[in-house]
């Protein structure tokens, strides 16, 4: 009788590691799809040639703000020094 309720348990053992990877997995996708479902704006319609054109063209207006002040630091210093 011992004998056979070990043959159970090494059957079980196999089933249980299944069943667990399965709900796991199962947990996961259905996260993920009630996250796209209560938060749907996340997901962006956009591709990503045009986030890179966008992030292109505000980029250069930045160094070109970073200029522009780094001159008028130096025409400060300038006008200090000429003093």
């Amino acid at each position: 009788m011992a004998k056979s309720l070990s043959d159970k348990k090494r059957q079980a053992n196999p089933r249980r590691g299944l069943i667990t990877a399965f709900l796991i997995y199962g947990t996961m996708v259905v996260g993920l799809l009630g996250y796209f479902v209560v938060f749907p704006e996340s997901m962006t319609e956009s591709t990503q040639a045009e986030a890179a054109r966008t992030q292109t063209l505000t980029k250069p207006v930045r160094y070109e703000a970073v200029i522009a002040n780094w001159n008028r630091y130096r025409n400060k210093d300038a006008r200090a020094d000429a003093r």
